[in-house]
C-alpha cells in the first residue's frame, strides 16, 4: 500500500476511535447523573429481584463494530487506488507495446484499444493472424 493510504488510514482510525471515546465519555457523564437524581430506597425494605437491565452504551461493547467500519473503509480505499494504479500501469505498458504487436499480427485488440478491461486486476489481450 502506498504511504498516503497508510496515512489516510491511521488518521481514519484516530478520528474514529477520538469519536468512540468523547461519545463513551458523554454516555457515562449521563449515567451519573441519573443515579445522582434518583432516590435512594429505605434501608428497612427488602431487595427486591433485579429485572434484567439493558446493556450500557459503552465503547467496549462496540470495538469490534468500530473495527469491522474501519477495515471496510481500508478495504474499499484499498480496491479504488489499486484500479487506478493498475490502470496507470497498464496504459503505461501498452504504448511501446501496441507498434509491434501491430507489426506482428493482422489484427490487434478491438479496433480501438489494444488491451480490454476484465476486471480492476485483469486485462485481456486479443491478436490474430501472426504475420510472420
Amino acid at each position: 500500500m502506498s504511504r498516503v493510504i497508510t496515512a489516510s488510514l491511521l488518521a481514519l482510525g484516530w478520528v474514529v476511535l477520538l469519536a468512540a471515546r468523547a461519545a463513551g465519555d458523554e454516555l457515562e457523564a449521563a449515567a451519573g447523573a441519573m443515579s445522582a437524581s434518583m432516590p435512594a430506597a429505605p434501608a428497612t425494605e427488602a431487595p427486591e429481584k433485579p429485572e434484567a437491565a439493558a446493556p450500557e452504551l459503552t465503547l467496549a461493547n462496540y470495538k469490534m463494530e468500530v473495527l469491522m467500519i474501519a477495515a471496510a473503509a481500508g478495504l474499499v480505499a484499498n480496491y479504488f487506488y489499486g484500479s487506478r494504479k493498475n490502470a496507470e500501469l497498464a496504459s503505461v505498458w501498452e504504448r511501446p507495446i501496441a507498434d509491434v504487436l501491430q507489426a506482428n499480427f493482422s489484427t490487434v485488440g478491438d479496433g480501438s484499444r489494444t488491451l480490454e478491461w476484465d476486471s480492476a486486476a485483469d486485462l485481456l489481450f486479443y491478436a490474430s493472424g501472426r504475420r510472420h
